[in-house]
C-alpha cells in the first residue's frame, strides 16, 4: 500500500486504494443473476386438467382391475376339474383381454401423454414419467402381438393345452406387477429429472438473462 502526504494539507493521508474503490463504484453494477425458470409450457385450464386427470385415473384403475380379474379367472381355470367352468373362464378372459383392456389401455396412454405434455411436468423431463410411458407401451405391445392370440387360442374348445393357461397366468402376473409399479411411480415420483429436463432449466434462464429480464 502506497501512502503520500500532501504539502497543502499537512497530516492528510491519500490512499491509492481509494481511487480503485471510487472507480469500482463508478462502474455499472452487474445484472443480478436471474433465478432458474422452467421452460414455458402451454398449460391446460384447471377444469380441463382435473377432468382429464379423472379420466386417466379411472382408466388406469380399470386396467388394473381387468388384469386382476383375468388372473383370478386363469387360476380358477387351472385349479378346477369342471370342464364347464374351465370353458367359461377362458371365454370371459378372452372378452376382458381383447375387448375391454384395449379401451382402458389406450385411454390411459392418451390421457397420460396429454397431462404430461400440457402441464409443468413435461413428457420427457422426469424419469418416473418416462418409466411409466415405457411400461405402458410395453404392456400394450405385448397385449397386441402376443396376449390376444394366446387368449383366442385358449378359448377354442379342446385345442388349448394346460401349459398355455399356465403361461397366461404368468404373463398376467407380470403385467399386474408392472401396473402396480406404474401406480407407485405416480404417487412417489422418484429419481428426479432426466438429462433433457435438467438442460431446459439453464437454457431458459440464459435466455431471460440475455433479454435483460
Amino acid at each position: 500500500m502506497t501512502r503520500t502526504t500532501t504539502r497543502k494539507h499537512p497530516g492528510t493521508v491519500s490512499n491509492t486504494d481509494g481511487a480503485d474503490s471510487a472507480e469500482a463504484a463508478a462502474r455499472p453494477a452487474p445484472h443480478p443473476r436471474t433465478p432458474p425458470a422452467a421452460a414455458k409450457v402451454r398449460r391446460l385450464p384447471q377444469r380441463w386438467r382435473k377432468a382429464i386427470l379423472t379420466l386417466h385415473v379411472t382408466a388406469a384403475v380399470g386396467w388394473v382391475g381387468i388384469e386382476i380379474a383375468q388372473l383370478v379367472l386363469g387360476l380358477v381355470g387351472l385349479t378346477t376339474d369342471d370342464a364347464g367352468v374351465v370353458r367359461a373362464t377362458r371365454v370371459v378372459m378372452e372378452i376382458l383381454g381383447i375387448e375391454l383392456i384395449a379401451v382402458a389401455a389406450w385411454t390411459t396412454l392418451l390421457t397420460g401423454l396429454l397431462l404430461a405434455a400440457a402441464t409443468q411436468w413435461g413428457l420427457l423431463k422426469h424419469r418416473w414419467i418416462v418409466t411409466k410411458l415405457v411400461i405402458t407401451v410395453a404392456l400394450m405391445l405385448n397385449g397386441h402381438f402376443f396376449l390376444q392370440h394366446w387368449l383366442r387360442e385358449q378359448a377354442e374348445v379342446g385345442k388349448a393345452p394346460e401349459s398355455l393357461s399356465v403361461q397366461l397366468v404368468i404373463v398376467m402376473s407380470i403385467a399386474l406387477g408392472l401396473l402396480v409399479t406404474a401406480t407407485a411411480l405416480s404417487i412417489y415420483k422418484p429419481w428426479g429429472k432426466t438429462r433433457r429436463g435438467r438442460r431446459r432449466v439453464p437454457l431458459a434462464a440464459g435466455r431471460r438473462t440475455r433479454a435483460g429480464v
